[in-house]
């Protein structure tokens, strides 16, 4: 598979494809050029049967900082918000819905719609010194991203409100004892060990396993695209917020 984009790089060997979000000036923020190459890239993955596993991760000092911030700085467009939110909604189902098994390699941070994006996988593999950040509030904004349907399921009804409320920072130990990082690893094993866990997956009965996927993800009682449209709607209209903005000008000031 060839993908000639430079936000996102792709590396294939043997059935395992990587897949670095590629802006480490900005810690992999969600960028308009990223997200977009991201898609095309999901895009040519679903199409390309030779591959069995993807591993997402991210180059630099973090996996993905969540949402562009400078962005939330430009005057407010409900059109074009609603465009990127649509965009954002779109790669999480894709990611959702991919026919192979995913794997979540995160080092340094993964805030907001980053934590969002790590745990749309089936897999997530830890660096000992990540950090999960639900850093939502900071900008003064809901979770978005599909945070609302998958934290749900991760930790339950009560534990989701009171992170998101509380603007939840764990480490990777915690969210393991949690239950929604699979693995621990020491600092500089990550992607070795990623690729280890993605090669024991391609030696079993790999369409098995990535037919038992799309099964528990298709079939359960609440929809993921519900979820992500009504997100997309509310925090459309939460941009155009004296209070988001506000938020947004603190967050700047803080820094």
């Amino acid at each position: 598979m060839k993908v000639l984009v430079k936000s996102v790089e792709v590396v294939c060997q043997e059935g395992i494809t990587i897949v670095y979000l590629n802006e480490p000036d900005s810690l992999n923020a969600l960028s308009k050029t990223l997200k977009e190459e991201l898609g095309k890239v999901l895009a040519q993955i679903e199409n390309d049967d030779s591959i069995k596993v993807v591993i997402f991760t991210g180059r630099g000092r973090s996996f993905c900082a969540g949402g562009d911030v400078k962005a939330m700085k430009l005057s407010y467009d409900p059109i074009e918000v609603k465009k990127g939110m649509e965009a954002s909604a779109n790669m999480i189902k894709k990611i959702r819905g991919l026919s192979k098994i995913t794997i979540s390699a995160v080092n340094g941070y993964a805030a907001g719609a980053g934590m969002s994006l790590a745990i749309s996988s089936d897999i997530i593999i830890a660096d000992e010194n990540a950090k999960f950040v639900l850093s939502f509030k900071n900008v003064g904004l809901i979770p978005d991203l599909g945070l609302h349907y998958h934290l749900l399921r991760r930790v339950g009804e009560w534990k989701a409100k009171e992170w998101i409320w509380s603007g939840k920072r764990l480490t990777a130990q915690e969210a393991y004892e949690y239950g929604f990082v699979t693995e621990i690893v020491p600092d500089g094993l990550l992607l070795n060990r990623a690729l280890e866990k993605a090669q024991e997956l391609i030696k079993g009965p790999i369409q098995s396993y990535i037919s038992s996927k799309l099964i528990i993800n298709r079939f359960q009682q609440a929809s993921l695209d519900e979820v992500l449209e009504k997100e997309v709607d509310i925090q459309t209209i939460i941009k155009g917020t004296n209070e988001h903005k506000e938020a947004v000008n603190m967050f700047f000031s803080k820094r």
